[in-house]
């Protein structure tokens, strides 16, 4: 059996790498569908609050859950449901929260997972786990009223919180302990809201008894209220991105393409193989001789006609060669330049020199008198 070329098994591999790395993409983007944030209004997911996201709306309330390029709250909200938020709220995005509830706004911050400990910690309030003891919960005073909770209602909660405020007004709280469920306190012109019940929130969690009534009642602490904002943003929900490079990075199509030019890339550079055939070089090189390229500068010259230059080089380096010993100027006036060197060379043909000198600043001469000329200018300068 004939074995396969090494461009066949490179092609075979490039293949196969190609295929696995698409079906781990499908498999990401199958995965992040299934696991959707926690509470989130979108998500259908037992955990996720698109039930309560569409209740609201039906009873009547005004509900969003858009986000923006950078983190905003829109300018209609009054109510912020910022539930079991992702860790990594920054000290920008706590200014504009602290900002907006200051304004009138009523945040309420619901959960009991990491990032809401995070949230509620910006507060000066601890979160204390229950480790998953399912603890009864009764109202406390100022009692949620608005709308009434049925007295039988089955309430419970599996953390608690802990706070040195002296502000602060216990709607819920364990019982019989009396250990703070849901709590909240003034800030400027608005208020906060704690809450460690996010299951009255939940898809599951508003099929309970009680539970949408608990609901309703974080949200009513706001008096009139306008709009309900939704935090996906902290969900770490961004909005679509129509820019290609970014399509390239955030869409599995694009990022199917990066992962193909990847593994493109990589196979080129294990295999080094060369765009295009090798050219053999010739095993010797033949080299020019030094006469070819004095020869070629010569025609060159020559066809140029540039005589009149060549007499002028001659003309100079015949008074720099003559000068040199005795540190003349060869930029000296001929006549002047002769003076001075007979001064130093009494035996000096000063007539030769300076009939020389006169003849190498002619201009249009033949080639025939470029050559003499040549001549003598090199022979008086050995002299």
């Amino acid at each position: 059996m004939k074995r396969p070329s090494q461009d066949t098994m490179l092609a075979l591999i490039l293949f196969i790498l190609l295929t696995a790395v698409t079906a781990v993409a499908v498999w990401q983007e199958a995965q992040n569908a299934i696991n959707q944030p926690t509470l989130a209004s979108f998500s259908n997911e037992p955990e996720g609050a698109r039930a309560l996201y569409l209740y609201l709306k039906e009873i009547g309330y005004n509900t969003s859950d858009a986000v923006r390029h950078e983190f905003t709250i829109p300018d209609a909200a009054n109510v912020m449901l910022l539930l079991e938020p992702m860790p990594g709220i920054t000290e920008g995005e706590w200014e504009t929260i602290d900002e907006w509830v200051r304004d009138g706004g009523t945040l309420v911050i619901a959960g009991w997972d990491f990032g809401t400990s995070l949230a509620m910690g910006h507060y000066d309030t601890r979160l204390g786990y229950l480790w998953n003891q399912q603890t009864a919960v009764s109202l406390q005073a100022p009692l949620l009223t608005s709308p009434p909770l049925p007295a039988d209602a089955p309430l419970t909660t599996e953390a608690t919180l802990a706070t040195d405020r002296k502000d602060i007004a216990v709607h819920l709280a364990t019982d019989p302990e009396g250990l703070p469920v849901m709590v909240s306190f003034a800030q400027g012109d608005g208020r906060v809201i704690l809450s460690t019940m996010p299951q009255v929130f939940t898809n599951q969690g508003l099929k309970v008894k009680g539970h949408p009534e608990v609901a309703l009642n974080h949200i009513t602490a706001a008096g009139d209220v306008k709009m309900i904002w939704f935090d996906e943003w902290h969900h770490g929900i961004r909005p679509e991105v129509t820019a290609s490079n970014n399509w390239l990075q955030r869409t599995p199509a694009g990022r199917a393409l990066l992962y193909a030019g990847v593994v493109i890339f990589m196979g080129l550079v294990l295999r080094g193989r060369i765009f295009g055939r090798p050219i053999p070089l010739p095993q010797e090189t033949g080299r020019r001789a030094p006469i070819e390229y004095i020869s070629g500068i010569a025609n060159l010259s020559r066809r140029a006609g540039q005589r009149t230059a060549v007499l002028q080089d001659y003309h100079h380096r015949l008074k720099r060669e003559l000068g040199y010993r005795y540190r003349l100027n060869p930029t000296l006036p001929d006549a002047e330049f002769v003076r001075q060197l007979a001064a130093y060379e009494p035996d000096l043909d000063i007539v030769a020199l300076q009939n020389l000198l006169a003849r190498l600043s002619t201009h249009n001469v033949s080639e025939h008198e470029l050559v003499e000329l040549a001549a003598k200018a090199a022979e008086f300068g050995k002299q």
